[in-house]
């Protein structure tokens, strides 16, 4: 019956247009199986590891107050010993809460206060060393610059120096034992996924890429993969077994289930697995889509999310934000002019490193695709021959074409120095996707229909793509990377920007481009 017709009926007219307008729009069969907070309902019960649950919700704010205390400390006691007076009399307490609160931002940048960061990587502390000595810097400006300007300081130079010193000292050596725990824990941990198609299977091979410790634990809701291994030809990948040997109280087989990733759409499971996981979802365990696990997790945009409908959808974080775009394009420009006057000797000395080790120019240009899709001409030290351009459009881990000095450059990025340039003119972003080749950009959206959503914001020097997945040799590489950039498009902010710069000088450091 159509509501039409049934808005012309007098009886019973409210219950009967409700059941129509249920069955226009689909409704699930589990829609009127009464409420799910019923006393009486055995699935979904409350979490059964509640100490394990309880310590990754509050373990940012108990790392947070440990900075804290740990900053305050250093700096009471040896602004104490400094003036040899009492402490309310030594302490500047306007200094005092510079710094915390620039120390405090720093150890954010890196994922310090994350519990899925590995503290105990050399990753992680290398950009903590890093982001302390920009905090280092920064703090004295500010401090000297601004908030003391016109007030009596109590405190010495060299006690803000030997604060700010200690500090991620301390901090890194206490995360790297907390991190070493935490590892042992997460042994005992695993995550569920329910569905045992090429979701899974994705989500799966991206866990193990990145080295998890956790047990993955797979359940096929339809029974019809179960006893299979969830990767038929990989012996290692679990074995999918039968929904109805999942329990939904974060505890299974012993272990800890920190998350039930859904990797099925949730219109194709049975309407009663729904419900339990709703159940599960508002009993504390933490239930989420496979979309959703890989934009907050994995940072990145789901493969089957990228579609016209993708930029339909909200959560455009700085988006036509115009103070932002300010913000940002004068940070542009002061990088640009400051990168090529800091700069100007080492791009002296690599052009003259370049026109004696292989003929040719030692500028190279190339037309690039830019914000909204408008060409550019970009500058770059030479590293290849000339005319490597017409041979394979990706450059290999040893490419022949490469100059004497070539890989060097590449590899500590000081080929793209002349890209300041670029970026005084407004062509690039310090900070956005990557701009590619225009016969390239051709070709990509050609084999992916969707790649031009990227040309959304400026391209940057460095990005989100660039400093979380590697070199891209190949059209796989490429649509891995895409996801990279189109999360950034949908999340770039200042704070994203300032990570992606603190991970990228780690890049340049230790030598992890190509």
């Amino acid at each position: 019956m159509s509501s039409q017709t049934i808005q012309t009926e007098h009886s019973g007219a409210a219950g009967t247009l409700m059941h129509a307008t249920a069955v226009e729009h689909n409704a699930p069969a589990d829609a009127a199986m009464g409420s799910i907070f019923d006393s009486s309902e055995d699935s979904g019960r409350r979490v059964v590891h509640r100490k394990r649950a309880l310590i990754q919700h509050i373990y940012p704010f108990i790392l947070l107050i440990i900075d804290v205390l740990l900053i305050t400390a250093i700096f009471v006691i040896v602004d104490s010993i400094r003036h040899d007076t009492g402490l309310i009399h030594a302490v500047s307490r306007r200094i005092l809460l510079v710094i915390v609160g620039m120390s405090v931002l720093g150890v954010a940048l890196v994922g310090g206060y994350s519990y899925q960061t590995s503290t105990k990587r050399f990753r992680f502390i290398s950009e903590h060393i890093i982001v302390s000595a920009g905090v280092f810097v920064f703090v004295f400006f500010l401090i000297y610059s601004f908030v003391g300007y016109g007030f009596r300081m109590y405190s010495a130079r060299s006690v803000v120096a030997a604060t700010l010193i200690a500090f991620p000292v301390l901090s890194c050596a206490y995360r790297f034992v907390l991190g070493k725990i935490k590892l042992s824990y997460q042994r005992g941990n695993a995550l569920c996924i329910i569905g045992a198609g090429s979701a899974a299977r994705d989500l799966y091979r991206r866990l193990d890429g990145k080295d998890s410790v956790r047990e993955v634990m797979v359940f096929d809701p339809y029974g019809k993969d179960a006893g299979r291994h969830l990767i038929e030809d990989d012996p290692n990948s679990p074995v999918v077994e039968p929904i109805d040997k999942m329990s939904l109280n974060s505890s299974m087989n012993g272990r800890y289930v920190e998350n039930y990733v859904v990797a099925q759409p949730l219109d194709k499971l049975p309407g009663g697995l729904v419900r339990r996981l709703a159940i599960a979802q508002f009993h504390g365990n933490d239930v989420c889509s496979y979309d959703a696990y890989l934009m907050h997790k994995l940072m990145m945009i789901s493969p089957r999310q990228v579609n016209m409908g993708w930029a339909l959808k909200g959560g455009f974080l700085s988006h036509n934000n115009p103070t932002y775009e300010r913000i940002k394009r004068g940070g542009d420009i002061a990088f640009g002019l400051g990168g090529l006057i800091v700069f100007g000797p080492l791009m002296m000395l690599t052009a003259i490193a370049v026109w004696l080790t292989s003929k040719g120019p030692v500028i190279f240009k190339q037309q690039r695709t830019g914000e909204r899709e408008v060409p550019f001409t970009l500058y770059k030290f030479r590293t290849m021959k000339v005319g490597s351009e017409k041979g394979d459009k990706y450059t290999a881990k040893n490419d022949s074409r490469l100059t004497l000095i070539g890989k060097f450059l590449r590899k500590t990025r000081i080929d793209e120095v002349p890209q300041f340039w670029n970026v005084l003119k407004g062509d690039l972003s310090l900070v956005g996707p990557r701009a590619e080749w225009t016969e390239l950009v051709k070709g990509y959206e050609q084999k992916f229909p969707y790649y031009h959503f990227r040309h959304a914001v400026k391209p940057g020097i460095t990005g989100w793509a660039q400093v979380n997945y590697s070199y891209g040799a190949s059209d796989n590489d490429t649509l891995e990377k895409l996801y990279y950039d189109l999360y950034y498009v949908r999340k770039h902010s200042l704070m994203l920007d300032a990570i992606i710069l603190v991970k990228t000088v780690y890049i340049v450091l230790f030598g992890r481009g190509q």
